[in-house]
């Protein structure tokens, strides 16, 4: 019995000892990896230096794939929008599609189609989103308003390393698929 306990004891102090490590590499992991699987497009305006002025508005696009979403479930670190959104991964309406998460805030009126989306050279259509109307902020939009939706599009619109446009209308944003 002491032998057991003292093969216990040791597990444990082992289990402590790992545990602070692993929790500061994931949440290090997670910004890393939303680094490289997210854009911000902005609609209108101009820009100057590192600000926008004047612009419509943002929608920020979250490529969620099977690493990204190991990462996501159980930090609590991230906005309820992006966990309510990203669960839709590995579900049926996602397989062999890509999985892409969005928010979109206002800045002014804002008349929001979504079938201007595009990734690549994939125009959304009504078939590829998968959130409830409830969260969708699509048609007139006001000022200072918020709204997310999940989308998927062809998984043939990716490929690993390649350099694609995210974009919404005339306004895109360069985006290196992740390897």
């Amino acid at each position: 019995m002491k032998i057991g306990s003292v093969i216990f004891c040791l597990f444990a102090a082992l289990a402590l000892l790992a545990a602070p490590a692993h929790a500061a590499a994931d949440g290090k992991g997670l910004e890393e990896l939303l680094e490289v699987r997210q854009s911000d497009i902005w609609i209108e305006g101009e820009r100057l230096g590192d600000m926008m002025l004047g612009s419509r508005g943002t929608m920020q696009l979250i490529y969620v794939d099977k690493t990204l979403s190991d990462h996501i479930t159980g930090n609590s670190r991230l906005q309820q929008w992006v966990y309510e959104m990203a669960q839709y991964f590995g579900s049926e309406a996602a397989r062999k599609k890509a999985l892409f998460i969005a928010h979109i805030e206002t800045y002014k009126p804002w008349d929001f189609d979504y079938t201007k989306v595009f990734v690549g050279g994939y125009h959304l259509k009504k078939a590829d989103i998968l959130s409830p109307s409830m969260t969708n902020p699509f048609g007139p939009l006001a000022s200072e308003e918020k709204g997310h939706f999940a989308f998927v599009v062809p998984a043939s619109e990716l490929k690993k390393g390649e350099t694609i446009e995210l974009g919404y209308g005339e306004y895109s944003e360069k985006w290196n698929v992740p390897k």
